[in-house]
């Protein structure tokens, strides 16, 4: 029964230890662009054919009029992953109200166009792509705020990606549900 108490507490010990020590981490900061990269590129792939499914003569369709229409959506992923990286990312000023107008005016009007909404969302996904891969570790941890919440949280950068890529896929989504209900067949899904 002794060895049987000693073998417990030993055990109890270690593994309280494990529990508690810094595990280091494994993988590299070019692991860690490579894994994240291959994740956007399949974003970016997922949405542009979704945007090229949908006739250009369909880009107007808009499942209710309460929402934005298919190519709405689109140009909304591309004008709103570029303001995100510019004020999260890069440290720009939250955009006035008559910006936020003149953005609104804009997706509408590139949303009319699927060529325009193909060039933008490519430019963007290349964007993000870019932003985070010419980012150091240093410069991933260093915090923002998010502006337009009246809380003003702060994240690190690293967490802007991850805000960037939810809120495309919130949209896309959206946008695939105008483009069923245009009997059209959806592109099949892409994780990465």
């Amino acid at each position: 029964m002794k060895k049987f108490i000693i073998y417990f507490t030993l055990g109890l010990l270690v593994m309280s230890t494990i529990a508690f020590m810094k595990v280091e981490s494994k993988t590299t900061k070019t692991a860690d662009v490579e894994a994240y990269l291959t994740t956007l590129n399949g974003s970016k792939t997922y949405t542009l054919q979704i945007a090229e499914a949908m006739p250009s003569d369909k880009y107007d369709f808009r499942p209710t009029d309460s929402v934005r229409s298919f190519g709405e959506q689109m140009a909304h992923i591309a004008m709103s992953s570029k303001f995100l990286v510019d004020m999260f990312v890069k440290g720009e000023p939250m955009p006035s109200q008559e910006d936020f107008a003149a953005a609104a005016k804009m997706e509408k009007e590139m949303g009319a166009s699927k060529e325009a909404c193909i060039k933008a969302l490519t430019e963007a996904y290349d964007l993000i792509a870019a932003t985070y891969e010419n980012m150091s570790d240093d410069q991933l941890a260093e915090t923002f705020v998010v502006a337009f919440d009246p809380k003003q949280p702060s994240f690190p950068k690293e967490k802007a990606f991850q805000f960037i890529s939810e809120h495309n896929a919130h949209h896309r989504g959206q946008a695939l549900v105008a483009l069923r209900m245009q009997g059209i067949k959806s592109p099949d899904y892409k994780l990465y």
